[in-house]
């Protein structure tokens, strides 16, 4: 029995220099992958109140000069030299963005680039993204779901 076909790959991108999202965009749609997955923070302070969810001492694993390209102007870039690798957010932090400007945003993107993007949606672990921001954090969840059914609706062209 084969499973040629049913088994695809995606290139996460860790947070790197400019200069190499293009080459690595090209690397991995010649190599095959099926998808490249950006990921997205508004910023960082170098100082947070909250403890990295995803360590096991609650620190950042980069420091705090780390560049950190907005997937919206990276995905497009990395697009426009690739044919066939389809992109994806990892993740977005939806409940701090407007889902109309995100919907506006994610249709531009996909009527250029031939449909090959896709969100990865999440909630957000930095108390400060929503103090600087105006956001409550205590309503993400609430905030990231209505945001969900609006961008439906907007791309379905039904809002």
């Amino acid at each position: 029995m084969s499973i040629e076909g049913s088994l695809e790959f995606a290139l996460a991108l860790p947070m790197l220099a400019p200069e190499h999202f293009l080459p690595l965009a090209q690397a991995a749609e010649s190599a095959g992958f099926a998808s490249i997955a950006v990921p997205e923070s508004v910023f960082f302070a170098e100082e947070v109140s909250a403890d990295y969810p995803y360590t096991s001492d609650g620190g950042r694993f980069w420091v705090p000069e780390t560049p950190f390209l907005d997937p919206f102007v990276a995905i497009p870039a990395m697009a426009a030299v690739t044919e066939r690798v389809k992109f994806f957010t990892n993740v977005l932090k939806l409940g701090i963005r407007d889902p109309l400007l995100v919907a506006k945003t994610v249709s531009s993107i996909a009527a250029l680039a031939d449909g090959r993007i896709g969100l990865g949606v999440g909630l957000s672990w930095i108390p400060e993204e929503f103090k600087w921001l105006g956001k409550d954090m205590r309503t993400r969840g609430a905030r990231t779901n209505e945001a969900i059914e609006i961008i439906r609706l907007v791309q379905s062209g039904e809002f």
